[in-house]
């Protein structure tokens, strides 16, 4: 990736990409966390790791993160969606990691060489992992996605019409 403007990078991130390596069926247990992962590629032929971890001491703290495989190989972490993963001495601070939050890769950043640590925004679009995996894979633009995550796709509240 040589485009390392805030547009550039909002195009990686919601470029069409369809799966090219699964991930598993269930997560694997690891160092206190489960895990999962799956590699997707664009249309372009842009590759990206997609990584999926949650804490087995605390269920409300997981990440979910997208990862470009740049041409000069460079691994740049575009985008996190993150749940709560510090305890705050403040009851109801207002640091984004005691509440779901997402890190969003910037021009800036990358162009200083700062490929992973990127400012975070408290979120209200998911509260929980299913919700965030969802959330993550429509916005990701990530084609087919549901088949591999079922417990993730979201509900219709209504039958859409037709529907019985």
């Amino acid at each position: 990736m040589s485009d390392y403007t805030d547009n550039g990078i909002s195009e990686l991130v919601g470029c069409p990409k369809t799966i090219k390596e699964a991930p598993r069926r269930d997560m694997k247990e690891e160092n206190r966390h489960r895990r999962n992962d799956l590699v997707v590629i664009s249309d372009d032929g842009v590759e990206f790791d997609v990584f999926i971890r949650q804490s087995l001491d605390f269920a409300e703290d997981f990440s979910i993160g997208l990862v470009c495989h740049a041409p000069d190989g460079k691994r740049i972490t575009l985008v996190r969606y993150n749940g709560q993963h510090e305890q705050s001495p403040e009851l109801f601070g207002s640091h984004p990691h005691f509440s779901y939050h997402i890190h969003q890769a910037t021009g800036d950043n990358l162009a200083a060489g700062r490929f992973e640590k990127h400012p975070g925004e408290v979120t209200d679009r998911y509260a929980s992992l299913d919700e965030a995996i969802a959330e993550f894979m429509t916005t990701t633009n990530i084609q087919g996605w549901g088949r591999h995550f079922p417990q993730s796709v979201p509900m219709p509240l209504f039958r859409q019409d037709g529907e019985r």
